[in-house]
C-alpha cells in the first residue's frame, strides 16, 4: 500500500562528486503516521555536488489526512548538535561532522517545487474538519523552507459557539513563511430546518495570521454583539430571552475560553448519531409558566431532516418530515 518511487540517472565519484537524477512517484506514500499521511505522484529532477542540492518539480498530492488535535512530543532545536549521542558510535560522528553535519560547510539547497493539492487532502483539528485544494510553490531561499500560492478549503466545517457552522470562504495564503499563513475565513450558521425561515444571517469572521488570528462574529445585516450572539447560538433574536436562555449564552461565551476538543454534548451527539440535540423554553399566553420542550433531529440526506420534539409536561410529542425545497422554502409534515 505504500505506492511506487524510482530514481535512475547517472553518478561521478571522485574527489569532487555530482550526481544528477529524475525520480518519479507513483501514489508513494511520503507520510505514513498516525496523525500526518499524505500519498503524492509526480516527477523531479535532482543534482548533487560538493557545494550545492537542486531539485525541481511537479507533485499532486492524491490523499492525505493532517490531524492538528495530536500534540506533538518536544524536539531539539536545529541549533543544537548532540555528540555521543546513545546508540551512536563517536568515530561515525566525528566522520560526519568533518563532511559537513557539524562544523563543516553546508550544502546550499535550491528548490523549486510546484505542489497541487488535489481534492482529497483532509484538515481535522482545533474545531476545524475540511478538505483543502490549491496549488502552491515550495523554494528555499537562503535553506529555508518557503511557500508561496493559496489554500482553499472546500466542504468544511467549524466548530464553534457550540455549533457545527459551514465554511463558505475558506482562504489561506502563503507568502513565503510556513509557519505564519494569512486567514480569510468565513463561516456561517446553518439555519435549522425547524426555525422559521429568516433574512438574518451570522457566523464567525477569521481573519489576521495563523499566528495572531482574529475572530469576530459576522452578521448580515449588522446588528450588535449581544444580537449576533443570540443569533447564533439560540437561532433568534434577543428580545424577550429568558433565564435559561442567558444561560445559555452564558455557556456559549465560556466555550471561547475553553480552548480545543469536543464538548460533552457534541460527544453524546455524534455517539447518538443525531444532528441537532436541544432543549428550549416556549412562551404561553397569559402566564409566566415556560414549558419545557425537547427537540431530537437527523439530517438524513440534503433536503430531508426528521426530527421528534416533546414537550415535558405532555403525555406525547410528535414527529417531524421536512423537505426543503429551496433556501427560504420548506415543506414540513
Amino acid at each position: 500500500q505504500g505506492g511506487r518511487i524510482s530514481a535512475q540517472g547517472e553518478a561521478l565519484l571522485s574527489e569532487s562528486p555530482e550526481a544528477h537524477l529524475t525520480v518519479k512517484a507513483d501514489r508513494f506514500a511520503l507520510l505514513q503516521r498516525v496523525d500526518r499521511r499524505v500519498v503524492i505522484s509526480g516527477d523531479a529532477q535532482a543534482s548533487f555536488n560538493q557545494d550545492d542540492i537542486k531539485v525541481d518539480g511537479q507533485l499532486q498530492v492524491d490523499e492525505g489526512l493532517i490531524d492538528i488535535t495530536r500534540s506533538d512530543a518536544p524536539t531539539i532545536g536545529d541549533d543544537v548538535n548532540v555528540l555521543n549521542r546513545p546508540g551512536e558510535d563517536p568515530e561515525d560522528q566525528a566522520e560526519a561532522a568533518s563532511n559537513g553535519n557539524g562544523n563543516g560547510a553546508k550544502r546550499k539547497l535550491n528548490a523549486n517545487v510546484a505542489v497541487d493539492l488535489g481534492h482529497k487532502l483532509k484538515l481535522k483539528g482545533k474545531g476545524l474538519d475540511a478538505f483543502l485544494a490549491g496549488k502552491l510553490r515550495l523554494t528555499t531561499p537562503s535553506n529555508r523552507p518557503a511557500l508561496n500560492g493559496t489554500v482553499h478549503v472546500e466542504n468544511g466545517t467549524f466548530a464553534a459557539y457550540g455549533q457545527k457552522l459551514v465554511i463558505e470562504r475558506g482562504d489561506v495564503v502563503f507568502t513565503g513563511a510556513i509557519e505564519n499563513p494569512r486567514l480569510d475565513i468565513l463561516a456561517m450558521r446553518p439555519q435549522s430546518p425547524t426555525a422559521s425561515a429568516s433574512d438574518v444571517k451570522v457566523g464567525v469572521n477569521i481573519t489576521g495570521t495563523a499566528q495572531d488570528p482574529r475572530v469576530r462574529l459576522y452578521s448580515d445585516p449588522s446588528m450588535s454583539e449581544t444580537e449576533k450572539l443570540s443569533w447564533l447560538v439560540l437561532g433568534r433574536a434577543p428580545t424577550g430571552l429568558g433565564g435559561a436562555d442567558l444561560g445559555l449564552l452564558q455557556s456559549a461565551a465560556v466555550a471561547l475560553l475553553s480552548g480545543e476538543g469536543s464538548s460533552p454534548s457534541d460527544n453524546l451527539v455524534a455517539m447518538l448519531g443525531l444532528d441537532e440535540l436541544s432543549v428550549r423554553q416556549t412562551e404561553n399566553a397569559g402566564s409566566t409558566v415556560r414549558d419545557t420542550v425537547v427537540n431530537l433531529g437527523k439530517q438524513v440526506s440534503k433536503y430531508w431532516y426528521v426530527g421528534y420534539e416533546r414537550n415535558l409536561n405532555a403525555t406525547s410529542g410528535n414527529w417531524q418530515l421536512i423537505y426543503r425545497l429551496a433556501q427560504r422554502f420548506t415543506v414540513r409534515a
